[in-house]
């Protein structure tokens, strides 16, 4: 480049008709961008503006006076960023020979004139950058969504089971950012023993710091017990109609540590002859004290999962209750039991034996079939044969009804006026109980059969008939009661006979009554001498027949005979 020289010296002809060519293109009135300082300046003039504008970078340079441009040659010189010497777009000033001298602060308040085509490829680019970032941040979102969705997160996880209250929380926060929460709901369950649930109830606390916490910020959970936690909010989701919010509800169930404790029914530990009482376990154990009181016992755990505790008791004795305390309990993870857990211990009840007919039971039918009701179902009905015997001996077999019911059915029926004994034996040898108890002891029963005839007394007809083996042989018109003095209804038997006696009452007396049969007290069936008409009620309460009536039947009559009174 040509160094400057004195007034008068010419501009380079291509340097000035290129900046010519500048100058016509440009408008009077344009409002170039600003520009920084520090570049090497290709020049041209507008002789409108009395400025000069770089080529290169548009920026704009004031003639440094007043007039016209000179005809000298232009002169550059470059110095350190910042700072820079630029010719005045070959405009001479005589005052101002060669040189104007602009700073990078002046330089930013220096408008320059941007190039058309320039600015429409830098808009072009600008957009370009633009619709790229948005596409780039778009795709970001999309990919959060997808593959991070959002989420609220609760712990413990749901289905979490010896969940620690010393070393954990109940924490509940979000997940990513597309996530808020509505409500928390906590509800309680206290755990037994046995694994059943109570004392439920609905905590009252908040989230704090992404920690559920009661009203005195402290931990909710405790040890032994279930936890149901309810949380609602809405999350972000991506889908045809775009990014929405979604309602969701988180469910989680956890349960916390389980300490030990003794599996004891209200019932109480039922034992049975020659067996220990089994103590169930919560939880595997390593060692457990107790007391029970009333009886001497000892006490193992099982060498399995050590779940399982036997007493055996010193001695056995049916039906007795021994009351149980358990004191303390170490798991074998070390967790001790939280408090003493009372009970009892009980040994099986007595099996109780009911007959039927029952003992000294007379006048039983010629077709009965003695029956054992027991107060359980048996557990063992195979030794039936070994244990319950029938006199006399007669062909039959035995049938168990139903577990609790057991029948005797002769192949014939008994003879009348017949005793039948049953038979059984006692003891934990013999017939057990599904709960274990036994016969105490040996048992004996008998009954009686009727005789093969029988009386009946209808009180609506004032009759009496005479049955033999079921069939009615004779019929006889009667007096029984006054209805003030009633005869007594009901199955009776005729257990005395007597042929003449007196009989006296309130308000009456009369002796040597003949051909006396009782069946009840002092009513009986007698003969009756002073009365005129039959067929009414008339007595006392005894049934009169007519002398030779109650002859005939006295003498019928044996000792057994069963009578049957009914209206």
């Amino acid at each position: 480049m040509p160094a400057a020289g004195a007034a008068g010296r010419s501009f380079p002809t291509g340097r000035k008709k290129d900046g010519n060519k500048k100058i016509a293109e440009l408008r009077r009135d344009a409002k170039p961008p600003r520009a920084a300082a520090g570049f090497f300046l290709q020049n041209f003039w507008n002789p409108g503006k009395n400025v000069c504008y770089t080529a290169q970078n548009r920026m704009l340079l004031p003639a440094a006076g007043p007039g016209g441009p000179s005809a000298a040659g232009p002169d550059v010189k470059r110095r350190r960023f910042g700072e820079c010497y630029f010719y005045d777009c070959s405009i001479w000033y005589p005052r101002n020979p060669g040189k104007v001298k602009l700073s990078r602060e002046a330089a930013n308040e220096i408008p320059g004139v941007p190039e058309p085509k320039a600015a429409a490829r830098a808009l072009k680019v600008a957009s370009i950058v633009l619709g790229s970032i948005l596409l780039i941040a778009i795709i970001a979102v999309v990919l959060l969504l997808v593959v991070f969705p959002p989420s609220i997160k609760v712990s413990p996880s749901d289905g979490g089971t010896e969940v620690d209250p010393a070393s954990q929380s109940l924490e509940i926060s979000t997940a990513m950012w597309g996530a808020s929460i509505a409500t928390v709901m906590v509800k309680e369950e206290k755990v037994a023993a046995d694994g059943a649930r109570y004392d439920s109830r609905i905590l009252d606390g908040a989230v704090r710091d992404g920690r559920f916490v009661l009203k005195d910020g402290s931990n909710p959970l405790i040890p032994d017990a279930q936890y149901t936690v309810t949380v609602t909010g809405t999350v972000k989701e991506i889908g045809l109609s775009g990014i929405t919010s979604t309602p969701v509800e988180e469910v989680h169930v956890f349960t916390t540590i389980i300490t030990p404790m003794p599996i004891i029914p209200e019932d109480g530990l039922v034992v049975r002859y020659g067996e220990e009482a089994v103590l169930e376990w919560n939880t595997p154990i390593r060692s457990f004290d107790y007391e029970l009181e009333g009886i001497e016992s000892t006490a193992v755990i099982d060498g399995g999962e050590g779940k399982t505790a036997r007493i055996t008791l010193a001695s056995f004795s049916q039906g007795q209750s021994y009351p149980i305390t358990v004191s303390s309990a170490e798991s074998v993870n070390g967790r001790q039991m939280q408090q003493p857990v009372a009970g009892t211990v009980v040994t099986a009840p007595s099996l109780g034996l009911q007959l039927e007919p029952g003992d000294g039971i007379t006048g039983a039918s010629t077709e009965a079939h003695p029956t054992l009701v027991f107060s359980e179902p048996v557990s063992n009905p195979e030794v039936i044969d070994k244990v319950v015997s029938v006199e006399p001996r007669v062909d039959g077999s035995f049938s168990w009804l139903e577990p609790n019911r057991l029948e005797f059915v002769p192949a014939a029926p008994w003879e009348h006026l017949s005793d039948v004994t049953v038979s059984v034996k006692g003891g934990p040898d013999s017939l057990r109980g599904i709960s274990g108890g036994f016969i105490d002891s040996d048992i004996i029963s008998t009954f009686t059969t009727a005789p093969y005839k029988s009386i009946d007394v209808d009180i609506s007809s004032q009759t009496l008939t005479l049955y033999e083996n079921g069939v009615a042989v004779e019929s006889f018109l009667a007096s029984t009661g006054l209805p003030s003095t009633s005869t007594p209804l009901g199955d009776y038997t005729i257990y005395a006979k007597i042929t003449k006696t007196d009989m006296r009452g309130e308000g009456y007396f009369a002796p040597d009554v003949p051909w006396v049969l009782v069946f009840m007290g002092d009513y009986t069936i007698h003969g009756n001498y002073w009365a005129t008409a039959f067929g009414q009620r008339s007595s006392h309460g005894c049934v009169g027949l007519p002398v030779e009536t109650a002859k005939y039947v006295f003498e019928w009559t044996p000792l057994g005979t069963p009578v049957h009174i009914h209206e």
